[in-house]
């Protein structure tokens, strides 16, 4: 990190799952190692990763991630479900984000939807999932840093509400099967829309398997193997003014991002000036009128 200028990486692992899944904690620490190489201040991995996915079979991944960070300098948004209340059975998918000094600053747990959805009796996934009822942002002490948990980057107010409080970066953190059931282009494209109209930086990973596990769900027409042998991954970091790295390849993206931009995009009032001085429209969080979107705030649906 120089001055306002962050180095943030997202992980694409292949994620390994049932007898296997316990191995993902393991290549997650490498990943931290590798990032810290790379001089990488943040590191986000994807929806539920490394672990664990099923109910049934439990590991801590806490205590591992928070030396990792600590030795490598790493800060880390790292994917796994906890259980909503102890003995309840009920688990939430969660984004627990560890400090460079190895500090728990918070977890994150997914809001939307309300479930049952997709996490019970699955192939990877095996849990009865509860939603909570708080959306957070996470102080790094260098900026501000908001979770979007997969699918619920079709609900548009949760980072709409991030922003609110002050998110700088958004983190779209992706579970399992995009490129396959055809998603990929509307997915990057949600993606880079919360961050033009909420003026913060956003990025997305996802897990990538061995093609047997994904094959039986594919809808999309299949794309061409990819050198790693792997799922095709949508990884993306982007700015509210262009996007700045994609990549669909296992392993590490990343990008520098400066978070004065997004301040200055934040506290500019839009001008009509040639040559224009930004690539999207500044200043429009400050564009609201809720007494006109009284729809939202009152929760009102029209169908």
């Amino acid at each position: 990190m120089t001055g306002s200028t962050v180095r943030l990486g997202v992980l694409q692992p292949q994620t390994f799952y049932g007898d296997d899944e316990k191995r993902n904690l393991e290549v997650a620490v490498r990943h931290v190692a590798e990032a810290g190489a790379l001089g990488i201040d943040l590191l986000l991995l994807p929806e539920n990763y490394p672990g664990p996915h099923r109910h049934h079979s439990r590991f801590e991944i806490e205590e591992a991630l928070r030396r990792a960070a600590a030795e490598h300098g790493v800060a880390i948004a790292a994917g796994t479900s906890t259980e909503s209340e102890e003995g309840s059975g009920k688990y939430r998918l969660s984004t627990l984000i560890i400090d460079a000094e190895g500090g728990v600053v918070g977890t994150n747990h997914r809001t939307h939807p309300v479930g049952p959805y997709i996490y019970e009796g699955g192939d990877l996934w095996d849990f009865t999932y509860e939603a909570a009822d708080e959306i957070q942002v996470f102080d790094l002490g260098w900026g501000k840093v908001g979770v979007v948990t997969c699918s619920e980057v079709f609900v548009p107010e949760v980072a709409r509400v991030l922003a609110l409080k002050g998110a700088e970066i958004c983190l779209f953190p992706t579970g399992i099967l995009i490129d396959e059931l055809g998603y990929t282009e509307n997915w990057r494209t949600l993606v880079r829309a919360r961050g033009i109209e909420n003026l913060m930086y956003t990025a997305l990973t996802v897990n990538l398997f061995d093609p047997a596990f994904a094959d039986p769900y594919r809808t999309a027409p299949a794309s061409p193997p990819t050198a790693s042998g792997l799922t095709a991954g949508i990884a993306m970091i982007a700015s509210p003014e262009r996007v700045l790295a994609t990549s669909e390849s296992p392993g590490i993206l990343y990008a520098d991002l400066d978070l004065e931009r997004i301040r200055w995009l934040r506290d500019t009032e839009e001008e009509l000036l040639v040559p224009a001085p930004y690539r999207t429209i500044p200043g429009i969080l400050d564009w609201r009128r809720p007494e006109v979107l009284g729809t939202l705030t009152e929760g009102a649906v029209t169908r």
